[in-house]
């Protein structure tokens, strides 16, 4: 998958807990900025991050990648 399509679907699941980019960014510990990059695709998210962010969101990892599950 293409970082910007990872972002983009980052980017919906965040908006679906009803998650600001600061409030995520913040309990990830990461910057606000990364994660905006992160969500349009200018810098990719690492498969730990991922899954940091999946726990998070408190969805599965490959929830991610799966736009069945909208």
């Amino acid at each position: 998958m293409k970082a910007a399509a990872l972002g983009k679907r980052i980017k919906g699941l965040r908006k679906l807990k009803r998650m600001t980019q600061q409030q995520l960014a913040d309990r990830l510990n990461l910057s606000s900025s990364l994660l905006s990059n992160i969500e349009r695709g200018i810098k990719e998210a690492k498969p730990e991050l991922l899954e940091k962010m999946a726990a998070t969101l408190n969805i599965r990892r490959e929830d991610f990648f799966d736009y069945n599950n909208q």
